[in-house]
């Protein structure tokens, strides 16, 4: 008698997880998330800064880009990636910016993003030092409404499109 059941009978073919939209749904690097962003453009900036291997480092305004986007997507991911913005939440609000009468007086968001970008365009600093200062750029901009704030949905926009 023969045996109908085989050794050699295929298992049942795994289920494939769905997939995530591609180019033509907007997400030109896949799914990458608010957390994934964030580390991908960490390494960007670190790995750019400096002109190793076969790539060279990057130009001023990149730096500059390119940490305001970091900066956005770590507001989005939340978790760990949100503490620098929170620690500079708080340092502003101790001096009273944003919130009525400080030590200062009455300063808004407005004019620190004044200040910030002024510093940024006439100080002399190294792409680290840029880096840090688009950091605080995009926290500020996206604060501080008007013209800032439009920039900073620039930025929110463009980071949607990348998947994040």
């Amino acid at each position: 008698m023969l045996n109908t059941t085989s050794s050699l009978a295929a298992e049942p073919a795994a289920v494939m997880p769905a997939t995530s939209p591609g180019v033509m749904d907007g997400e030109i690097l896949g799914s990458l998330g608010a957390g994934g962003a964030a580390l991908a453009l960490t390494v960007v900036l670190v790995l750019g800064m400096k002109a190793a291997g076969r790539g060279r480092q990057l130009p001023w305004i990149a730096v500059l880009i390119l940490s305001m986007v970091a900066a956005t997507c770590y507001a989005a991911a939340g978790g760990i990636w949100s503490l620098p913005a929170d620690l500079l939440g708080s340092l502003l609000g101790a001096i009273g910016v944003g919130g009525g009468d400080g030590p200062l007086g009455n300063v808004g968001m407005g004019a620190v993003a004044v200040c910030v970008a002024a510093w940024i365009y006439w100080k002399q600093m190294s792409l680290k030092q840029l880096a840090v200062a688009g950091f605080i750029m995009a926290y500020v901009a996206g604060r501080a409404g008007g013209i800032w704030g439009v920039g900073a949905d620039v930025i929110e926009q463009a980071a949607a499109t990348l998947g994040v």
